[in-house]
């Protein structure tokens, strides 16, 4: 293999950042013999404000640079949503397992040893690098995904708290039941995209003040598959997509899309599905006004056990009758 064989089209924009010009020129040489643009750094907070300004795909930071050392500076870069997807990679001496270490702890992804070898330089350059473009290009579809969730939430309610409430209800459901963190999360996420699906219904159909009639229905009950479908690309899908697609299933098994019933239904789909029908219950819609919250909850008794399942609808009765605002609940 040759420096050839390792070029990356287009070439990268690299901090370097050493406590020594001759092994930092260096570093540079062999990178931008390869095409990349290489950034010069000789301490830490020079190195910060680089990475700050200049937006470099990745960083090459040396153990033993002054005023922020690199644990420092990489613990900032990690912690910082603007800077955290930037690969660091940290110069260490040949056999510091310590200085690895302490690297893995503040978030460093990779390890080169000093004196660097210019093919496993830039091996890893190139590796770190694919990596992050393709996270980029995976955050950048999320934040689209996310965004055209929004526009058709306020579209569909003409308001843009429906999915922060839900959030709210979803997370006190699951944390009464002793939901872990990250279910939790999948939570937050599924209350965002749920309905993302009714992208594809028409207007007329989703604004309809009458009863709808039964080919509008159908068009109403394809919006779970295609929200999964459109959700796909998350990089956490196969999470997020069983609540998506199977929020509108009912526990007697009479729902949509797959008429999956009881506990076939996965555990954050039911909750979603309570927490959605008690906002939307409470919220005004098209065809009929909002409802008090008595009548609501009188609605989800009544449906524990056909439409939800009873255990959760309990348990949301009870967190709800303890809190002391329940329409109010955040995530």
């Amino acid at each position: 293999m040759t420096s050839d064989d390792l070029r990356l089209q287009p070439g990268a924009r690299v901090l370097v950042a050493d406590r020594s010009e001759p092994a930092a020129r260096q570093i540079g040489q062999y990178l931008e013999a390869v095409g990349h643009t290489v950034l010069v750094a000789t301490d830490g907070e020079e190195a910060l404000v680089r990475i700050r300004r200049d937006d470099p795909e990745l960083a090459i930071l040396d153990v033993g640079i002054p005023r922020l050392n690199a644990y420092q500076l990489c613990e900032r870069v990690k912690n910082h949503p603007t800077t955290r997807n930037i690969p660091v990679v940290m110069v260490v001496s040949p056999s510091a397992q310590d200085e690895k270490i302490r690297g893995l702890e503040v978030g460093a992804e990779d390890f080169l040893a000093r004196p660097v070898n210019k093919l496993e330089l830039l091996a890893r350059v190139k590796s770190l690098v694919k990596v992050k473009r393709l996270n980029d290009q995976v955050e950048t579809t999320e934040n689209v995904i996310f965004g055209l969730a929004q526009m058709i939430e306020c579209k569909v309610t003409a308001q843009e708290s429906h999915s922060h409430r839900l959030c709210g209800y979803a997370c006190l459901l699951g944390r009464a039941i002793g939901l872990l963190e990250e279910d939790l999360e999948i939570l937050r996420k599924g209350a965002i995209l749920h309905d993302i699906g009714k992208i594809a219904v028409r207007e007329e159909v989703l604004m309809k003040k009458g009863k709808l009639s039964a080919a509008e229905f159908d068009e109403i009950k394809r919006h779970p598959e295609v929200g999964e479908q459109i959700c796909g690309s998350l990089r956490d899908a196969d999470l997020v997509a069983p609540v998506i697609r199977h929020h509108q299933e009912r526990w007697d098994g009479t729902g949509y899309p797959d008429r999956l019933g009881g506990e076939q239904i996965p555990l954050l789909a039911r909750i979603m599905a309570i927490a959605d029908a008690y906002d939307a219950m409470l919220s005004p819609r098209p065809y009929r006004p909002a409802m008090d919250q008595e009548e609501a909850l009188a609605n989800l008794r009544a449906g524990a056990g056909r439409q939800w399942d009873p255990h959760l609808v309990d348990v949301f009765l009870s967190v709800l009758k303890r809190s002391d605002a329940p329409l109010a609940v955040v995530s």
